[in-house]
C-alpha cells in the first residue's frame, strides 16, 4: 500500500467512526436514552463517568500487554469489532425488549451494562490505534490526517444527526434510539484499521487522569440533591477557580528568571 492510499485509508476509517461516535455520543443521545428509561440524573451522570472510565482504565494493561507481545493488532481487532458488536447488540435490546414489553427499568439496566461493554473495549482500541497510526503515517501528514479525520467526521456526523433526529421523531420509543444504534453499529465496521505495526505508544499517561471520571456522577448526584442551576454556579467557580491558578502560574513563571 502506498504511502497516499494508507493516508486516505486511515482518514476515512477514522472518519466513520468519528460519524459513527455522534450517534451514541455519551452528552446526548445516550444521556437522553438513559434519561428516558431510568428518569434519574445520577443514572444519566453514570453515563459519561462509565465512558470516561472504561476509556481510562484498559489503558493501563493494554499498553503493557501490546509492548510485550510485539503486535498491537489482536487488540485493535477485539476492541473494534467488540464495540461495534455491543453497540449493535444494544440496539438488538432495545427492538426486542419493546417488541417483548420490558420494563423501562429492565431495558435501562441492560443499557447501562452494555454500555460498560463498549466503553471498555473502546479504551482497549485506544492504544494500538494510535500505534498504529504514529507508525503507518509519517510524522509531516499526521497533523493532515487528524484534521481531515475530523472534519470528515464531523461533515458525516451532521447527516447522521439529521437522520436521527428523524428517526426520534418518527418511531416509538425506544425503537427509534435502537434505528440510531443501529446506524452508529455499521458506520463503526466502516473503520479499517490500516498496516500492523509494533506498539511503542503507552497509556499510562492518560490513566492518571482516572479521578476525572467521577465528576459526572457526582454531578448527577447534586443536581438530584440541591438543583441544575447549583451545578452551574459550582462549575462556574471552579472555573474561575481554574484560570485565576493558570494566572498565577504564568505569572510566576514570567516573573522568574536566573
Amino acid at each position: 500500500m502506498t504511502l497516499r492510499r494508507r493516508f486516505w485509508h486511515v482518514a476515512g476509517a477514522g472518519a466513520a467512526f468519528q460519524a459513527g461516535s455522534a450517534a451514541v455520543d455519551s452528552a446526548t443521545v445516550m444521556s437522553a436514552l438513559v434519561f428516558q428509561l431510568i428518569g434519574s440524573p445520577v443514572a444519566v451522570g453514570t453515563v459519561s463517568t462509565i465512558l470516561r472510565f472504561g476509556w481510562l482504565l484498559p489503558q493501563l494493561f493494554v499498553g503493557y500487554l501490546s509492548g510485550r507481545s510485539g503486535s498491537s493488532m489482536p487488540f485493535y481487532v477485539l476492541g473494534a469489532f467488540g464495540r461495534t458488536t455491543a453497540i449493535a447488540a444494544l440496539a438488538g435490546v432495545l427492538w426486542t425488549g419493546a417488541s417483548a414489553g420490558w420494563s423501562s427499568a429492565a431495558l435501562g439496566a441492560v443499557t447501562l451494562c452494555l454500555w460498560a461493554v463498549y466503553a471498555c473495549l473502546s479504551g482497549i482500541v485506544g492504544v494500538p490505534y494510535n500505534d498504529i497510526v504514529a507508525r503507518s503515517v509519517p510524522s509531516g501528514q499526521r497533523s493532515r490526517l487528524l484534521a481531515v479525520r475530523f472534519f470528515g467526521g464531523g461533515l458525516v456526523a451532521l447527516l447522521v444527526a439529521a437522520v436521527a433526529d428523524r428517526l426520534i421523531r418518527a418511531l416509538e420509543f425506544p425503537v427509534s434510539y435502537a434505528a440510531v444504534l443501529g446506524i452508529a453499529a455499521v458506520l463503526m465496521l466502516m473503520e479499517i484499521s490500516p498496516d500492523d505495526r509494533r506498539p511503542a505508544y503507552s497509556g499510562y499517561f492518560n490513566a492518571l487522569t482516572a479521578p476525572a471520571f467521577l465528576l459526572p456522577i457526582i454531578g448527577g448526584f447534586t443536581v438530584a440533591a440541591l438543583d441544575t442551576w447549583i451545578v452551574f454556579l459550582i462549575a462556574l467557580a471552579a472555573a474561575l477557580g481554574q484560570s485565576l491558578l493558570l494566572a498565577r502560574i504564568k505569572a510566576g513563571q514570567s516573573g522568574g528568571g536566573p
